[in-house]
């Protein structure tokens, strides 16, 4: 399996996963309408077509002669899905429908899913694991969801095999979210501004964060898997946000002001993985502590 199609490769992540596939030795083609992304974060090394996946017939050649596609195309922004839900169904799900439309009528038989762990809404205990109950509180989390269900669907009607991966709260490089709605970016963006540094709930969420690293090498962990799966991405720990600020005053070497943000609107306030299913599935662990990965996001910003 060495031909692989990446969508959304011109995202945070997927860039990522990109240049990780690229650096294993794979011809990798990136399909990507840069409406979320940046064709400078696209490896050269890639083959890059600027095209959206509900284009059905562009899919069908981009897919001629591809092995597996890694799918991270999506619109993310949760405050955003609540102004535009009927957007984000029809991009998250809808045009997904298209991107398999175009993998069956090619016989491409292997996809990777970047789907959130945001499915599970606000769990009855933590950590996490993926036999819980699914609970959407909001149209971006119901539309990665709806797309897990359309897997299953291909799957058992069409052979096509998936693996399912619930992120956790990723960081890292490359965060160019427009607008910025993630924490640690919008941190270090206030940091470097000499800014008060922004947060909900008086940071007394539990969140779990992954490097985007850690990330991009699970999608090639789980590459090999026959069937369909569903894995949690995540550290496998809980941490108080305001635990990752003292981290954050740590690492710049004083201390931070704060704007209190007040609540917001489909934020669970305990959120953290269960990781022991992909490990014994494939070994995949996270290496990279949040202390590190955020001095390494740090670093990139500055």
């Amino acid at each position: 399996m060495k031909k692989i199609l990446v969508t959304g490769g011109a995202g945070f992540i997927g860039s990522h996963v990109t240049e990780l596939l690229c650096n294993r030795g794979y011809a990798v083609t990136v399909v990507d309408d840069l409406r979320f992304g940046y064709k400078k974060f696209v490896d050269r090394r890639a083959l890059f077509r600027k095209h959206s996946i509900e284009d059905l017939k562009a899919m069908e050649k981009a897919l001629e002669g591809i092995d597996a596609v890694m799918h991270l195309a999506a619109s993310s922004i949760i405050s955003v899905s609540y102004q535009k839900p009927l957007e984000y169904f029809e991009n998250n799900f809808t045009n997904g429908l298209t991107l398999l439309e175009a993998m069956r009528k090619t016989g491409v038989t292997k996809i990777i899913y970047s789907s959130t762990s945001s499915v599970y809404g606000e769990p009855t205990k933590t950590p996490i694991s993926e036999d819980m109950p699914t609970n959407p509180l909001h149209p971006y989390a119901a539309s990665k969801l709806a797309f897990e269900y359309a897997l299953q669907a291909y799957y058992y009607s069409f052979g096509i095999e998936s693996v399912s991966l619930r992120y956790y709260n990723v960081y890292g490089p490359r965060d160019e979210q427009k607008p910025p709605t993630r924490a640690i970016p919008m941190w270090i963006d206030a940091v470097l501004r000499n800014k008060p540094v922004p947060w909900y709930w008086q940071g007394r969420q539990i969140r779990d964060y992954v490097y985007v690293k850690d990330i991009a090498q699970a999608h090639l962990d789980v590459l090999n898997l026959k069937g369909i799966h569903c894995f949690n991405i995540g550290s496998g720990k809980g941490v108080l946000m305001k635990d990752v600020f003292k981290m954050l005053e740590k690492i710049v070497g004083r201390k931070l002001k704060t704007k209190d943000m007040g609540e917001r609107l489909g934020d669970p306030m305990r959120s953290f993985a269960d990781i022991r299913k992909i490990r014994h599935a494939v070994g995949w662990v996270p290496n990279v502590s949040l202390e590190e990965g955020l001095a390494k996001t740090l670093a990139y910003y500055t």
